[in-house]
């Protein structure tokens, strides 16, 4: 059996799609292809369930020509949009598509009551799948470092000039500094509060837009903060995360990173809820929420800015809880015991 498998962005979404990918190869023996952008490539790169990466055009056209080579059995959607739509349409072959609860998702956030199926999004992916026969495996999700990322290759890794032996050589505890929408990030004063509360090393990743919005803020961290905004790969933050102790990390990427490698969450929560269906999948943690907000949530994937201007649900957290977390993780080294 050959399957097209589609999901097209994003990151974290990428990652989420791998229990799937995993039980179409594993259960179905099925030769599994991955219609991805270009730029989600190397999450999928190594991974044994994946026999074709397939990157998406700028022509449709051009991308639908392509695939109608590979005479394909069978379409898994787990995008669900315009252009996933318009490939299925054109391949007519039977398709299985993952539904989308966006109705409950509005009427969640206009009333502040769940309308929620209450499935983790992963279990909603599989459930587009089982009429293939597919059982969930009891899996989580799934990322493969390169070699030269993997334990002690990883200690020699020269990361802003120094080896990353040198800038941790100790159990620490990675904040995820960054996420696609404001109303979903950690206000940079509360990275540098939680950051000095914590009672370990800190290790600070992000993308170069958080490194331009950290700039000014570097010199007010404390010594225990290695700040690596900006200057790490994504794989090469994915090999970080794989270190750390624990991980605080808004709802984002970073957090199913975090997951894939069974590393300790620390979620802490702002304009979106987990009820949502994106919290970490199937490996230790803990959801830090302002529950007592009336204004939540406010968005499905979060905003610009927030609509109230307060950004409560992140400045009224309790960083000193998340803090003291932290600080047990690293000095069970991971343990949660």
């Amino acid at each position: 059996m050959k399957v097209l498998v589609i999901r097209f962005s994003s990151i974290g979404d990428i990652l989420l799609t791998t229990p799937v990918l995993r039980c179409l190869k594993r259960q179905l023996n099925a030769e599994v292809h991955f219609l991805t952008k270009g730029g989600n490539v190397e999450l999928i790169y190594n991974n044994a369930n994946v026999d074709k990466v397939v990157v998406l055009q700028d022509s449709m056209r051009q991308t639908v020509s392509a695939l109608k080579k590979e005479s394909y059995d069978a379409v898994v959607d787990l995008h669900n949009n315009h252009r996933s739509r318009y490939v299925r349409r054109r391949l007519r072959v039977k398709s299985y598509v993952y539904r989308k609860e966006n109705v409950s998702k509005w009427l969640t956030i206009m009333t502040k009551h769940s309308f929620m199926s209450g499935l983790h999004v992963v279990d909603r992916y599989l459930k587009a799948v089982a009429p293939l026969g597919v059982k969930d495996d009891g899996g989580g999700l799934e990322i493969n470092l390169p070699e030269e990322l993997k334990s002690e290759a990883l200690k020699l890794k020269n990361i802003s000039g120094k080896n990353v032996s040198d800038l941790t050589g100790v159990p620490y505890v990675v904040i995820a500094c960054g996420a696609q929408h404001a109303t979903k990030r950690i206000p940079l004063e509360k990275i540098m509060v939680v950051s000095s509360l914590i009672r370990a090393k800190v290790v600070l990743l992000g993308d170069k837009t958080d490194k331009t919005r950290i700039r000014n803020w570097e010199g007010s961290f404390g010594g225990n903060v290695v700040n690596l905004c900006g200057k790490t790969t994504l794989l090469e933050s994915a090999a970080l995360i794989n270190g750390a102790s624990a991980v605080v990390t808004p709802d984002s990427a970073m957090m199913h990173f975090a997951a894939a490698l069974h590393r300790p969450v620390i979620a802490v929560w702002g304009a979106t809820i987990p009820d949502f269906g994106f919290s970490a999948f199937r490996t230790w943690h803990v959801d830090c929420e302002v529950n007592n907000l009336w204004c939540r949530p406010c968005s499905r994937m979060g905003s610009g800015r927030c609509p109230l201007g307060h950004l409560n649900c992140m400045h009224n957290q309790n960083w000193q809880s998340i803090a003291e977390a932290a600080s047990k993780m690293a000095e069970n080294n991971g343990s949660q015991n």
